[in-house]
């Protein structure tokens, strides 16, 4: 059986505050209290699913990555996924590539 229990919530008298996904802080697919606020999971990014979300969890444990390609040479995701993590501002500083430009 499933039951549907409505709730409603007035956000502006609630003090709940998200912190974005974050490559190093965020859980693959659990939402985490941090410093009174919820941290995103990886998986919150519509269209990283939790497999890829593990993946790169996992690889970050690891250490930290030079690059998007070494995100995706590490937690085997796509260059899409590494496209999601970047559009929500979890890649910060890294770059595209590991290859150095002279030019």
């Amino acid at each position: 059986l499933h039951f549907r229990i409505p709730i409603r919530f007035k956000t502006t008298n609630l003090p709940i505050q998200f912190l974005p996904v974050d490559l190093y802080k965020s859980h693959a697919t659990k939402y985490q209290c941090e410093d009174g606020k919820i941290r995103l999971p990886f998986c919150a990014l519509k269209g990283l699913g939790a497999a890829a979300a593990t993946s790169i969890q996992d690889a970050a444990a690891e250490g930290e990555f030079i690059s998007g390609d070494d995100i995706i040479n590490r937690a085997k995701v796509s260059k899409a996924v590494v496209e999601l993590l970047k559009d929500a501002g979890a890649l910060k500083d890294i770059p595209d590539s590991s290859q150095m430009t002279f030019f």
